[in-house]
Formats: structure tokens, sequence, C-alpha cells
């Protein structure tokens, strides 16, 4: 079994495009390396799982039989998040933006440190918090501490490292600016707290805010990477209004419920490891996915049942 939550070739890809050690033809020799090992290993596999269809889809295009693919969904403990700390009063002054990532280039940090300055321009109250570890990439950290500074933007927190659970019940947005994801769990957590996403259009994004198999509404605002006026503008939007604010969010929090809770993830694959320990040998066909009667994207082994 082979479970991605990203796709392997594709990541590969992206790093040795963006890579100076290596150059010319000497790119494509790496990246074709990448998709071969990556072609065995489908080849090899029983079963191949992803986080989404559009992943899903992905590694059929990259050579998997469809046949082999299954589609299994990230998922949170949701019990861990009930409870939550509440706005402080200081925090009732501002419109509280939370951005929970590593302080790296994936992340594009600095993107969202610019579009927050033009928001902040018309709309003084907001407030952005930048939630998470400062030590992976130093160089990094440091260039976005000296754009803040350089912008002077007021009203910009870095916290370092944190439990999620101490800040995001205080936050009125979250947002994500990645240049690259898969099925981002800070998502599913935002949700979890009642509270709209902003994010870009990568990885499982797209799929999390609007929804791939339900009728709950959008629960945040999609934008393209890179794009500082559409995410300024999204800010701004969602601070101008707290009906939507809280209609986003509840709509975020049944998606969260309805699919992508921990006790969902934890079915599919006990199911699958059962099968696989009573029918080991048996090659997979994968059809429907059914786990205690609902059924789980494209597919499962027949023999699950």
């Amino acid at each position: 079994m082979i479970s991605e939550h990203g796709i392997y070739t594709r990541e590969r890809e992206e790093e040795l495009i963006k890579a100076k050690w290596v150059g010319g033809i000497y790119k494509n020799i790496w990246i074709d390396q990448f998709r071969k090992m990556s072609g065995l290993a489908y080849a090899e596999a029983d079963l191949v799982t992803s986080l989404y269809e559009h992943a899903r889809q992905l590694q059929i295009e990259l050579g998997c039989p469809a046949e082999k693919t299954m589609v299994t969904p990230n998922g949170i403990d949701t019990k861990r998040m009930e409870d939550l700390p509440q706005k402080t009063q200081e925090d009732k002054k501002y419109i509280n933006i939370g951005a929970v990532l590593r302080v790296t280039p994936i992340k594009d940090v600095k993107t969202m440190i610019q579009a927050f300055g033009y928001a902040k321009e018309r709309q003084p109250k907001l407030k952005l918090w930048i939630m998470g570890p400062v030590d992976e990439d130093p160089a990094y950290a440091q260039e976005c501490f000296d754009l803040v500074e350089t912008l002077h933007i007021r009203d910009i927190v870095f916290t370092g490292r944190i439990d999620v659970r101490d800040y995001i019940g205080r936050m009125d947005v979250t947002i994500l600016t990645s240049v690259s994801e898969g099925q981002p769990l800070t998502i599913l957590e935002s949700y979890a707290a009642h509270r709209p996403v902003i994010a870009t259009d990568v990885g499982n994004c797209s799929g999390l805010i609007f929804g791939e198999d339900d009728c709950f509404g959008p629960a945040g605002i999609l934008t393209h990477i890179m794009n500082m006026d559409e995410i300024s503008q999204a800010m701004l939007e969602l601070a101008g209004d707290a009906n939507k604010r809280k209609r986003m969010g509840e709509n975020g929090y049944r998606r969260l419920m309805y699919k992508y809770r921990i006790e969902h993830m934890q079915a599919a694959y006990a199911d699958i490891y059962k099968a696989f320990a009573a029918n080991a040998g048996l090659n997979v066909d994968v059809r429907t996915c059914k786990t205690n009667g609902e059924e789980w994207g494209k597919g499962s082994v027949p023999w699950l049942e």
C-alpha cells in the first residue's frame, strides 16, 4: 500500500525546477528518474491512496492504474478543538486574521504580509497573527521580519511555535497563502473553531472551501497564488461583514463534521488494514469504497466488504 499525502513526482519536479545545484539537461534527467521511481512504486503496489479526488486523478495521469486508487481524506480530532478560548478584551479591539504555518518560502508569507499591509491601510482595525515556528528557514524568516519593518506595517505578530487551541478561537478569520499544499489540516482546524478561511487555490483548498459532495455552501474565499490584490480584497471583504464570517464559519464546521473527522479517517484505514491482513498477496481492484456503509471517494477494495 502507498499513501500519498502529496504527489511525490510533482513535488520532486517542483524542487528540481527551482534547484540551483543542477542545471540544463540534468534537470530533465533527474525529473525523469523520479518519474520512473514513482511509476515502479505504483506498478508494485496493491492499493494507492490519496487525500482528494484531484490528487487521485494526478496519480492516474502519472501512470497509476485507476483500479488501484482510492481517496482517503484527512481527519482531525474535533473533540480536541472544543471549548476553545475566545477573544480577550484586547482582541476585541481588532479584526484578527490568523495564519497557522511554518515561516518558509512554500507558505509565501511575504505575499501575505504585503497583502495585509494594503488591507490595513483601508481597514485600520485589522491585525495579523503569524503563528508557527520561524527556525526551519531562519534566513527567510528574517526576510519576513525585515519586510514588516521596511513597509512600516503595524499590528503583525509573530508568535513562534504555539498550541493552535490557545489562539484559533480568538481569530475572526484564518488565512493560508501557500504556493503548494495537499489537504491542509490548518483549514480543518479553522472549521473546528467555526472560522472562515482565506486560501490560495492549491492542493485541495478549493474542495475544502466550496465542498466536493455537499451543499453547505462556501466556507471562505479562494484566491490565486501570489496575488496580493485578491488576497487583500478577501481580507477586506470578510473584515467588513461579520454575518458573512459567521455564515461561512458554520458552513466550514458542517463540512468538517460531515466528512473530515478523525473517526472517518480511522475507520477507512482500519478497514483497509484488516482487509490486507486477511487477504495478503491479493491484487486490489478499487471500485467502490464503503466504510460503515458510507461511500468514500472513488474506490475501495471489493474484499473490504
